[in-house]
């Protein structure tokens, strides 16, 4: 039961995580160009995972391995420029809802690749879950707005795709290497891609600006967030490990899910720029309505 722990506090810090995201791109950033912070977070991570591997003496793996754990890094770090500008335009608790696409990620991946068995049964789930975006989609009442929704969407999905595949080479590529090392290359190659990432004059020039005019609150919140993420990385890449993939993913998106919601509701009534929820009737309810499906399709799918 180790993997189920690990997960849900994987899924407790992620949610919090989430709302820090949200604080950054409209209260920091102003909605213009947050992956600048990719300038500032490359440094942090590397920083951290050299901090890991010195107080945990971790001894180098094979190369090969090397190589394909810090190319998960460097897929996470991809896949977050589509996340930062998805989040200029979707709340937590819509993106918490996409995330529920990686556990269907995880078994069409183990199918087409690996060879593994999907079942009837984990098909209903998929469809069951799918259904929770399309709400979201469609709760929005005007075209407009739809339109972005679908454009959010499509970009949290391509960040979950991505996500996805991160994983499975870090899951595939952990095997008999002890773990403290394993996430110290992955938390590396993610550092690094950001950085690389981080040079682009776009980037760069937004990064100095906001460094200038929000100097404290900039560099606390990225370091914060991105110790906050690391510790999730951590426990939740290790119960990818010891559990079974899809269901560890499973069980820590629909935990995640449900907290995002929660949390959403709570701070965007008493701290409304760290939660900014749209607490409309209608989309409350379509959410509600989202999150009962995804729980269900899970439920169905293990």
């Amino acid at each position: 039961m180790l993997w189920l722990i690990l997960c849900i506090i994987a899924a407790l810090t992620w949610s919090f995580s989430a709302f820090i995201d949200n604080y950054q791109t409209d209260v920091i950033f102003k909605g213009k160009i947050p992956q600048a912070m990719k300038v500032l977070n490359g440094p942090v991570y590397i920083i951290i995972a050299i901090i890991v591997g010195i107080i945990f003496k971790i001894q180098f793996p094979e190369l090969g391995t090397i190589g394909f754990l810090m190319l998960s890094g460097a897929l996470s770090s991809i896949g977050a420029l589509a996340y930062y500008q998805a989040l200029e335009h979707e709340e937590a608790t819509g993106a918490a809802i996409i995330y529920q696409l990686q556990p269907i990620l995880f078994l069409l991946i183990d199918f087409i690749i690996f060879g593994e068995q999907i079942s009837l049964r984990q098909i209903l789930g998929f469809v069951v879950i799918l259904l929770a975006p399309v709400i979201v989609i469609f709760s929005r009442k005007r075209a407009s707005s739809r339109r972005v929704e679908i454009r959010a969407v499509g970009l949290l999905t391509l960040y979950v795709i991505i996500a996805t595949i991160s994983a499975e080479f870090y899951t595939r590529s952990s095997g008999g290497i002890d773990y403290k090392a394993v996430f110290v290359f992955y938390l590396f190659g993610r550092g690094l891609m950001d950085c690389i990432i981080g040079l682009y004059p776009k980037y760069r020039k937004r990064h100095k600006y906001i460094l200038k005019h929000r100097p404290k609150a900039y560099i606390f919140t990225v370091v914060f967030n991105q110790i906050l993420c690391a510790f999730a990385d951590f426990t939740y890449r290790y119960g990818l490990i010891i559990g079974l993939a899809a269901i560890a993913s499973a069980v820590t998106n629909a935990t995640q899910l449900v907290l995002t919601f929660l949390l959403g509701v709570i701070l965007s009534i008493f701290w409304p720029n760290f939660g900014r929820e749209k607490l409309k009737n209608h989309l409350i309810i379509s959410h509600i309505i989202a999150v009962i499906l995804c729980i269900i399709g899970i439920i169905i799918i293990q």
